[in-house]
């Protein structure tokens, strides 16, 4: 399904009604609000009603035309020039689609849903408003790029307001790249997010119009920057329920993944990134080849994909930092590794995600879940999970085979907690 869907995405993309905003939801000068959701909606009653009456954006309440042909879906638009203050993007035949199904999907379950409401204090338009219970959740379906800041901008600001924002990613925006990978770059992941139960356990939800299908990705282990295992589940829009968005799947990534992962980092010797420049040029005064780094670096320790930087980078780094520089018995803090690192990242050596929908953990969690994760494998020791003291040496692997055979052991002797089988 979603070799195929980026390419029509693109298609699609050319029908935007010369780039004027397209909207689904009108107001008329006495206040009534039109709302083209509605599947049930009668054309010629919207004929008659156009004769008679004027419709306004409930934004920037300027003239909105009602448009009901058959090459777009019906919908509003603002006027040629005008400018409405809400900055939202021209809209896709697919994005108005997807609306309008999310909203007969939500009105079917019987919750109070409301499509396009303008949430005057916040100045933000989601695409769908619903309340259930005690909760208003605003629902954003994106189906084009946005900046980072403009995403945490709309996500904080709901926040501030009480308003639990969940964003739906359209299925044109992602690639699968060949059975369980899939091409996931800094703004794929800026819509993942996890379910209380399970903390560690990343999900990203998408959902496709064309297909009227709901997709989730279960366990998101990323392996490069852009690259990342997942196990993807699809579901027909009529049998995916509201709550089963937030609902975990416990899918165990198989060992072998991360024994090639290591193995491809050792034998593929590309073009150096900058952080792998620097972390060689650190191996290369103590006479090691970046290749050669220990296995026991390149672990998926605990909430490690908030750091983008490959994980054999950023963990050779504190092993060459931190432990391989000390003997056995003396000690270090966890805040001196923590300070470093934040160094590095600020010089843009190193990278952090940017995760607004993932609300339990950090860099630094991962950092230090990392150090926790070396005592497992004694190679220290901790009372409090801050003070460290150094329990044996780290060994070099000599060699291609050697490393490779030492990872393959790391990998099948500790990687039981992991979610890894």
């Amino acid at each position: 399904m979603w070799n195929a869907v980026p390419l029509l995405g693109k298609l699609i993309e050319n029908t935007v009604d010369n780039g004027v905003v397209l909207l689904l939801v009108a107001i008329t000068k006495q206040g009534t609000i039109i709302s083209l959701g509605d599947k049930f909606l009668d054309k010629q009653k919207l004929l008659k009603l156009r004769e008679v009456k004027k419709f306004y954006c409930p934004v920037c309440k300027q003239e909105v035309v009602l448009k009901l042909g058959t090459k777009l879906s019906w919908h509003f638009a603002h006027k040629k020039n005008s400018r409405c203050h809400e900055e939202l993007e021209g809209e896709t035949v697919y994005h108005i689609n997807g609306k309008k199904l999310l909203y007969e999907w939500l009105k079917i379950q019987g919750f109070d849903v409301h499509l396009e409401a303008y949430i005057k204090e916040a100045k933000q338009r989601p695409d769908l408003l619903v309340h259930i219970e005690k909760n208003t959740f605003a629902i954003e379906f994106q189906c084009a790029k946005i900046s980072p800041e403009l995403f945490l901008k709309r996500t904080n600001t709901y926040r501030t307001y009480n308003y639990i924002p969940i964003w739906i990613l359209g299925g044109n925006q992602l690639t699968r790249d060949k059975g369980n990978f899939f091409k996931l770059n800094s703004f794929h992941w800026l819509f993942t997010y996890h379910s209380k139960l399970e903390k560690d356990r990343v999900q990203l939800l998408t959902f496709c119009p064309q297909n009227k299908q709901f997709g989730k990705l279960h366990n998101i282990t990323p392996l490069s920057v852009n690259r990342s295992f997942a196990f993807p589940t699809f579901f027909p829009l009529d049998k995916f329920h509201f709550y089963s968005i937030f609902k975990p799947h416990s899918y165990l990534v198989p060992k072998e993944i991360w024994y090639r992962t290591k193995s491809f980092w050792r034998q593929h010797r590309l073009r150096l990134s900058q952080s792998e420049q620097y972390v060689r040029d650190l191996y290369i005064r103590k006479g090691h080849p970046l290749w050669l780094f220990p296995s026991e670096a390149g672990v998926p320790s605990p909430s490690y994909y908030f750091i983008e930087t490959p994980t054999y980078i950023w963990q050779s780094w504190i092993l060459e930092t931190f432990v391989v520089n000390r003997n056995p018995g003396e000690r270090f803090h966890f805040t001196i590794v923590k300070r470093a690192f934040h160094t590095v990242v600020q010089k843009a050596i190193f990278r952090i995600r940017t995760l607004p929908l993932i609300e339990f953990g950090s860099w630094e969690i991962a950092v230090q879940n990392y150090l926790l994760f070396l005592c497992t494998i004694n190679v220290l020791t901790t009372t409090d999970g801050q003070l460290f003291v150094k329990k044996k040496d780290i060994v070099y692997p000599k060699n291609i085979e050697q490393a490779l055979i030492e990872d393959k052991q790391l990998v099948v002797d500790r990687f039981k907690e992991r979610g890894i089988k």
